[in-house]
């Protein structure tokens, strides 16, 4: 593996590494938002956030490359968009173990 594709894949678990920001990226994937409405937001679901662990988290995801920011307002980038939906496809995959099957093809036969 590169080394740049090591560093990537840290990069990038740095924000699923917090569920606050994740959940941040899932607040901003229904609708842009500014500052006051992201902590009214986390405020109604009952999620204790403070003003400077939002900036924190919105900075992390600035530098990211996950949202960006228009005006007042912070919204999703392709890739926040691509986070949102990979972890709602994880979230709907079932824990079963999958099925494992052998497969000879491509093998040349032994004459």
């Amino acid at each position: 593996m590169k080394e740049k594709t090591i560093q990537d894949i840290f990069d990038v678990s740095q924000t699923f590494a917090s569920g606050k920001r994740l959940l941040l990226l899932f607040i901003l994937h229904d609708e842009p938002m500014g500052y006051t409405m992201i902590t009214k937001y986390f405020e109604r679901v009952g999620v204790p956030i403070g003003s400077s662990e939002v900036y924190k988290h919105l900075k992390q995801l600035l530098d990211g490359g996950f949202i960006t920011k228009k005006g007042n307002s912070y919204l999703l980038t392709l890739r926040g968009l691509k986070a949102v939906e990979s972890t709602l496809e994880i979230v709907d995959t079932p824990p079963t173990i999958p099925e494992l099957r052998l497969s000879f093809e491509g093998r040349q036969k032994a004459r």
